[in-house]
């Protein structure tokens, strides 16, 4: 029969900044951490990354694709000039 719960190796838990001390139920898929008793449910997990996915890709949006450099080091020197 295999344990169910398992240590997730590199881990770091997100509340302590303790590493490798984070449990993994694999009955429910929750998350537990051994040194502050930090929690987490695979539900939550799921709202998270969709909330992180979101700015990341709100952060995308804001910054241009392409920079001319040659624009920034004549901007630079305009500023510099004043």
């Amino acid at each position: 029969m295999k344990p169910s719960q398992r240590f997730i190796a590199g881990a770091v838990c997100p509340e302590c900044q303790s590493p490798d001390s984070l449990l993994l139920d694999s009955n429910d898929q929750s998350i537990e951490c051994v040194d502050c008793g930090y929690t987490q449910t695979a539900e939550q997990r799921d709202t998270d990354s969709k909330r992180e996915s979101e700015a990341q890709q709100s952060r995308r949006k804001s910054v241009p694709e392409k920079v001319n450099v040659s624009d920034i080091i004549r901007i630079t020197n305009i500023k510099n000039t004043d």
